[in-house]
Formats: structure tokens, C-alpha cells, sequence
């Protein structure tokens, strides 16, 4: 899951003033030279708060084709921090990049929080390919990357801890309710990028183990328009379930398309980037679709009245639904660093050490961080309801293991 609307910004907040770029050349230019300082220009490993601060660079793609989800991220991030202040918890200093959905764009971004910014982590919601860019200039000096997207590949580097559900964690759950409940032809049909395909692996071999077949497999780039190709397949095909990835925006213009061609009507579909905008968006094409996601919205807890609280006097446009991820895993992250010794700056290796062994309750449930830097956490299985502004739980997974198999 990765739409930029409602946010408000907290006055500690600071947003780049540059322009998104419209092309290669124009990210790489002059116009932008300036902001890519060497790498080696300026301190070192050690974290670049004071001992009571924490300075954190947000970075997600808040234009671009990929920004359907950034407004949902960012409303939880600023939650997130507006809570952990309010208990009491160490200060905490957000300094916001918007990765406009482009790699390149994600490296300079990164490089600014790294070299001018001197953040002590970063956090984010990017997709796969920016997340592996910003990373990577954080991994060159040392500094911790946490990503609250979901399932962005099963990637394990040193300084990258995903407080987002993992592929597995995402897909199985969701994969298994379906053969329990009958289905065994699967059509898999996603966006041709990285974390797509990851998961469509997993779910290829769990759908074999369980004794299903996958009849075929679709991929289109992100910004497809048409779609009915892909769905006239699809009805030919033999399958009685549709497994579908498809990204950000071009997910509406897939589903509105796909419940357009009357052969689809007896479909069983499961939806892995299905999210309570989309649903809402959608309406009634969206109904009977089955996704998963950790958050009860009805859960009665602590946590989740502070939760919808805060959201709604930060981000009153967002729904909960939809920011759940960025807040949760700010919170996972809020906990790890008031666990620090305060009145000493922290070091890099000090924090890592902390995002490794947190553990907090969250409005989903509790999250903690384990093997690996990913995070063991409740998953949901959810079906739309008939108009789309509804959904309900079919099944409950308290605590489902990320189970990753690390890539590099």
C-alpha cells in the first residue's frame, strides 16, 4: 500500500521547496546539483540529534503515479508524533521529502536528509524501487531506513528494518482463507514491478502446496489505462479466483474495468493493494472483494481512541484505514527510541539496536520487531461490502509471522 489529501503539517515539519522533476535529465540537472552533495561531505555515523531530540527524515511519494496512498502515510506519521509527544516521550523532529514516485528523485531526497539535514533515521512509505534508492544512500553512512509500506519484497540489509507487513504476511493469510473457502483456479494479475512479483511467487507456491493451480499470470506498467485486454484474458482463462496486485491509482482503473465485462460476475477476488480509499472510490465495483490489512476500526482499546483522535485533529480528511501503517510503525519506532538513554546523542548503532528489539500496542495490536528487522503483527481478512463504504472481518490472524526469506 502507498493520495495526498487532508494532511496538516506540524509546525516542526519542514518540506522541501524544489519542484517534483518531469524527467531524468531535469532530476540530474543544474537546477538540482546543488542538493547532491558527496556523500563523504560532512559528519559521520554518529546520529545527528541532540541527546533529547531525535531528528527523522519522512520521505514517501507524495506526487507522481505512486501517490494514491502517501496522504494515508503521512497523516499517520504526524499522528504518530503528535501522540508519542502528548505521553510524554522523547522529542521528536520530522524532516519531510516527497520521492515524487521516481528512484532518482528518492537518491536526492535521501541525500539532503543524510548530508544537510544530518537525520538520525529515516522512515518511510515508498514503493520498492525508491525504497531500495533512499536506502542505500542511508546504508553509505550508516543510518537506519524503516519502511512501514507493504510488502516491498523480501529484502534484508543492515540498516533496513520493515515495520510494514512483509509479502508472507500479507499474502498468505489472505491466500489460505481463499482455498479454505473453495477457490483452486487462480489468475495472478499485477503491476510489472518488484513487489508484485515477489509476492506472486510466494502465492504460487502456496496455492500448488494447497493443492490449486495458477492458470495464468498478467502484468501491466504502472499508468496502464486499459485494462480490458488483461480482463478478457482473465474470463477465458478457466480461473474461479483473481489474485491481484495492482498499484496505487491504476488499481481503480483496473477494478472499474474488470466489473465492466460481465464474464467476471462469479469471480471470487483477492486484492492485495485493496485499501479503504480505493474501496470507497470505487463503490460498488469494489463489492466482494477480499484483501488483507492488520486494523480493526472497531477495535475498542486505549490505543485506538488515541489513534482516531489524533488522526482526525491532524489529518480530518484521512481515513483510518488508510493511515493505519504509517502510524503504527511510527509508534513501533516512537517506543524503540524512548528506550535510548537520554542526555547522550545516539549513535547509529544504538538505534538500530533499539528498532531491533522494540515492541508496542498499536491500534491493530501488538507489534514486535523480530528476525530479520521485520515485525511480527495481527493480520485481518476483510470482504468489501455491496457499496464499498463497508467491510467486514471474516477471519483474524493474532499474530502472523513475517516468515522472510532474506534477499539481498
Amino acid at each position: 500500500m502507498f493520495a495526498n489529501t487532508g494532511r496538516s503539517r506540524p509546525p516542526t515539519l519542514s518540506t522541501p521547496s524544489s519542484r517534483p522533476p518531469t524527467s531524468r535529465a531535469r532530476t540530474l540537472g543544474a537546477a538540482t546539483a546543488a542538493l547532491l552533495l558527496p556523500l563523504t561531505a560532512c559528519g559521520t555515523s554518529e546520529a545527528g540529534g541532540d541527546g533529547s531530540t531525535i531528528k527523522i527524515g519522512y520521505i514517501a511519494p507524495l506526487s507522481g503515479t505512486a501517490a494514491l496512498y502517501a496522504g494515508g502515510f503521512t497523516g499517520g506519521v504526524e499522528s504518530a508524533v503528535k501522540v508519542h509527544e502528548k505521553s510524554g516521550g522523547r522529542k521528536l523532529v520530522l524532516k519531510k521529502g516527497d520521492d515524487a514516485s521516481d528512484p532518482a528523485t528518492s537518491t536526492q531526497v535521501c541525500q539532503r536528509f543524510v548530508n544537510q539535514d544530518h537525520v538520525d533515521l529515516i522512515v518511510a512509505g515508498q514503493p520498492a524501487a525508491n525504497a531500495q534508492a533512499c536506502r542505500a544512500v542511508a546504508a553509505a553512512r550508516k543510518i537506519p531506513y524503516v519502511s512501514f509500506a507493504t510488502g516491498a519484497t523480501e529484502f534484508c540489509f543492515p540498516n533496513m528494518w520493515s515495520y510494514g507487513p512483509s509479502p508472507k504476511q500479507a499474502a498468505l493469510p489472505l491466500i489460505e482463507y481463499l482455498l479454505a473457502h473453495g477457490s483452486k483456479r487462480f489468475y495472478l494479475m499485477g503491476t510489472d514491478s518488484a513487489s508484485p512479483k515477489a509476492t506472486f511467487a510466494i502465492v504460487k507456491s502456496r496455492v500448488e502446496a494447497g493443492g490449486g493451480t495458477v492458470v495464468g499470470t498478467g502484468y501491466e506498467p504502472l499508468g496502464t489505462s486499459d485494462f480490458s485486454p488483461d480482463v478478457s484474458k482473465i474470463v477465458s482463462s478457466g480461473a474461479d479466483t483473481v489474485f491481484s496486485a495492482v498499484v496505487a491509482g491504476d488499481n481503480i482503473t483496473y477494478h472499474k474495468q474488470f466489473a465492466a465485462n460481465a464474464g467476471t460476475k462469479k469471480l471470487v477476488q483477492g486484492d492485495m493493494q485493496m485499501v479503504t480509499k480505493t474501496a470507497r472510490a470505487l463503490g460498488s465495483a469494489a463489492g466482494g472483494v477480499v484483501y488483507a490489512g492488520p486494523y480493526d476500526p472497531s477495535a475498542q482499546n486505549a490505543a485506538n481512541t488515541a489513534y482516531v483522535a489524533a488522526l482526525k485533529a491532524t489529518a480530518p480528511k484521512v481515513n483510518p484505514g488508510d493511515a493505519i501503517l504509517g502510524y503504527q510503525g511510527m509508534t513501533l519506532v516512537g517506543k524503540a527510541l524512548d528506550g535510548l538513554p537520554k542526555g547522550a546523542k545516539p549513535t547509529s548503532a544504538a538505534i538500530g539496536k533499539a528498532l531491533s528489539s522494540a515492541s508496542a500496542e498499536t491500534p491493530s495490536g501488538t507489534l514486535t520487531a523480530g528476525a530479520n528487522r521485520y515485525v511480527t503483527m495481527p493480520m485481518r481478512i476483510w470482504k468489501v461490502g455491496a457499496d464499498g463504504a463497508a467491510s467486514s472481518v471474516l477471519q483474524t490472524v493474532p499474530s502472523a509471522d513475517p516468515s522472510v526469506g532474506c534477499r539481498q
